[in-house]
């Protein structure tokens, strides 16, 4: 019966993790690993950094990422190359891509877009882009199978250019040189169909303008941009022997538990500042409870501040610890939306009022901060559509301005956060060997891993420790909110050890189960 009962078990979390992935589709309708093309006038594409701009996700090599014909990452092998000579005439050059879009329809290759490159000569040469205002110039891909011929336009298209930071996917043009300059092409395969057997698909792009004289090889390659990791279980901790959290308080690494159910709720912490209201209903906004209440935090047009609570160890434990987690559950409600600028979000400090945030950098003796930190929210024409990056911002010894450093969660794409869905937030803390880089952070999302850094200074003296948890909530720098904002936090656990999802509840699972029903879960794995 174990046996059985742990094979069930099994299956229901790899199912609950298909489900996430689903639903995470369904959100963003486009592939979350497509570099981007990018939101006209705001420079938030692909470029020589980023293969999308807007979620900060950055391309393994410079000037972007490829994998040419024997499989090989940056390699030199194109699937097809076309010789183009300079004689100063406007037409269509092809490429017979038919390999190459063969194994992206029958599933061996990830359809991720052709990467243009030169492979031989100069150039510069210019073709005509998707944006371009005639239409019999446009790049084109023409598909031929039993059934007939269909000529596709691109979905997006762009090139890179060393000379600049912004993306370049709104031009009229895509330009291809050794210098380099590299173009990105990809078209939407679904009026072929999935399995689809082809006779032959050419690839044209129309060149008005070529410079230098002489001829360029240019050779096509897949794109192969990537935060991927393989589908993984969430990593369960103390939390699961607590079956809705209920109870968490009682085991003995817990240091806290607040479920925001209590009147006197504030009376657990150290501080509470902030526009907060405990809340069991909010339509307006589109909420739906996790358990019970939640924390509302709102962010005012026209402020920065939205929450301000601290939990300090030394007053409410008698000590402070070399390492600590801390896991809240977190919803932005439907009105979230960061046009102006990113801002704060909870996280761990020792500032002991001196040094650590708002300008005072951190020297390894004065004060350090890791709080998290959200990014501008990325634009519904984006693969990662309507999304909020979170990562740590953090005041670290090694620090070289007067502001903390950025380090967003990107594993999977794991911090990248919709609006109106429960997610499970925790993080770690460990403080380093004093003027040693072995202090570690890491950050997880419903249970996995999605970021870490182990090789952090906070300090360089024993007196600056684990001072406390710092729910902060904080629109800018100085830019202040343009509008009215919330979000809602719930279930949060401060421990001395890892947490973990809580057991029983629908948003650990997003497993389409009516709100609060665990009763799969619990028949696998019994209740505390």
């Amino acid at each position: 019966m174990e046996l059985e009962a742990a094979v069930v078990r099994t299956i229901f979390v790899w199912l609950c993790v298909l489900a996430s992935i689903v639903s995470w589709a369904a959100a963003v309708d486009a592939a979350v690993n497509d570099w981007a093309e990018g939101t006209p006038g705001m420079e938030n594409g692909a470029s020589r950094d980023f293969y999308n701009r807007a979620g900060l996700l950055p391309w393994r090599n410079f000037m972007g990422d490829w994998r040419d014909a024997a499989g090989t990452a940056q390699g030199g092998v194109p699937f097809v190359v076309t010789n183009v000579v300079d004689n100063d005439t406007g037409r269509y050059v092809e490429w017979d891509v038919t390999a190459l879009v063969q194994a992206w329809l029958d599933g061996s290759l990830r359809p991720s877009g052709f990467f243009v490159r030169s492979v031989g000569g100069g150039g510069p040469f210019d073709f005509r882009s998707r944006e371009h205002s005639e239409p019999g110039q446009r790049p084109e891909l023409v598909v031929t199978t039993n059934q007939g011929t269909t000529t596709l336009g691109p979905e997006a298209d762009t090139y890179l250019d060393t000379s600049t930071y912004t993306s370049l996917g709104d031009e009229d043009r895509l330009r291809i040189s050794a210098s380099p300059n590299n173009a990105l092409v990809r078209f939407d395969l679904a009026p072929i169909g999935s399995g689809t057997t082809i006779t032959s698909a050419t690839l044209r792009l129309y060149t008005y303008q070529q410079y230098g004289g002489g001829s360029m090889d240019i050779g096509v390659f897949l794109c192969d941009q990537g935060h991927d990791l393989p589908p993984s279980p969430p990593i369960r901790g103390l939390a699961d022997g607590y079956l809705r959290d209920d109870g968490i308080e009682t085991h003995p690494d817990v240091y806290f538990f607040d479920g925001f159910e209590a009147a006197d709720w504030v009376d657990g912490w150290t501080h509470v500042g902030g526009v907060l209201d405990v809340i069991g209903s909010d339509p307006t906004l589109l909420f739906e409870q996790l358990q019970g209440n939640a924390l509302r935090a709102t962010l005012l047009e026209g402020t920065n501040t939205a929450m301000n609570v601290g939990y300090h160890f030394l007053e409410e434990t008698g000590t402070e610890p070399e390492e600590a987690y801390f896991r809240y559950y977190l919803r932005f409600a439907d009105d979230w939306e960061q046009t102006v600028d990113g801002g704060k979000m909870p996280g761990f400090a020792g500032t002991y009022g001196v040094a650590g945030w708002g300008g005072r950098p951190s020297d390894g003796t004065n004060g350090w901060s890791a709080r998290g930190t959200y990014y501008l929210s990325v634009p519904e024409d984006n693969p990662l559509a309507e999304t909020t990056p979170l990562g740590n911002y953090v005041y670290h010894a090694d620090m070289t301005g007067s502001y903390g450093d950025v380090w967003l969660w990107q594993n999977d794409y794991r911090g990248l956060l919709i609006d109106n869905r429960w997610t499970c937030v925790e993080q770690y803390v460990k403080m380093n060997t004093p003027m040693v880089n072995d202090g570690i952070l890491r950050a997880w999302i419903d249970g996995r891993l999605a970021w870490e850094k182990t090789d952090l200074r906070f300090r360089d003296v024993t007196s600056l420790k684990v001072e406390e948890v710092w729910m902060n909530v904080y629109h800018g720098g100085t830019a202040v909110s343009p509008y009215d904002q919330h979000l809602y936090v719930d279930n949060l656990v401060i421990a001395s050890s890892y947490i973990g999802p809580a057991r029983g509840l629908s948003a650990f699972f997003a497993d389409g189960f009516e709100s609060g029903d665990s009763s799969a879960w619990s028949a696998v794995v019994g209740g505390h």
